[in-house]
């Protein structure tokens, strides 16, 4: 089974030269969505870097605890 991890598993006519240039059959133009969409996503990418910045320091922060335990316990 194919795991989708965010958007860009998800295909799209982003690459067909003005698929977003017309109305659909419904009379709406979906520009909006498709900029709405990729926005949302940017945003989210941020978000995910900042965590996994903080998880990495976290890490390390718990390393340092674990270490500095175990030289208290043999000296």
């Amino acid at each position: 089974m194919l795991t989708i991890c965010d958007s860009h598993h998800i295909p799209t006519n982003r690459c067909v030269t003005g698929h977003r240039a017309c109305r659909t059959h419904t009379g709406f133009f979906l520009g909006a969505g498709e900029a709405r969409r990729v926005q949302h996503e940017i945003i989210a990418l941020i978000n995910r870097r900042f965590r996994f910045a903080w998880l990495i320091g976290q890490w390390a922060r718990h390393e340092g605890v674990v270490k500095s335990r175990k030289a208290a316990f043999q000296g």
